[in-house]
């Protein structure tokens, strides 16, 4: 596969994972004490920026994280009940991560079918 595809295959991974977590915040959403996840999208970008500037394998091996960022607690005061879930952000956020889902998948779509025209020579 080109190298295209396989962003766009890191893409529905991270927004996989992130969809996950986004779900379980909405079912602790009246848990005591939960504290609402997230995963950025900034840091995938900022690790395929580590990665565009490199010109020889060796450089930057440091800072490579590989795979999915981690999931990472938001800092916001919580509730009374200690809780700090809001469930129209979440939703919101679902929303924003499935757009970027549909996005990928039409992308990679978009991909497959033109390579389906340079083998069928149309």
């Amino acid at each position: 596969m080109d190298s295209f595809i396989n962003r766009l295959q890191g893409i529905l991974n991270f927004t996989m994972k992130r969809h996950k977590v986004l779900l379980g915040n909405l079912a602790n959403s009246d848990t005591p004490g939960y504290r609402a996840k997230d995963i950025s999208f900034e840091s995938l970008v900022r690790d395929e920026i580590i990665n565009l500037r490199k010109t020889s394998p060796l450089h930057l091996r440091a800072l490579e994280a590989g795979g999915v960022p981690e999931v990472q607690p938001r800092n916001k005061d919580p509730w009374l009940d200690g809780n700090d879930v809001e469930e129209d952000l979440e939703m919101a956020k679902i929303t924003e991560n499935a757009l970027l889902t549909q996005a990928a998948i039409r992308l990679m779509n978009e991909r497959f079918k033109m390579y389906k025209t340079l083998l069928n020579g149309r």
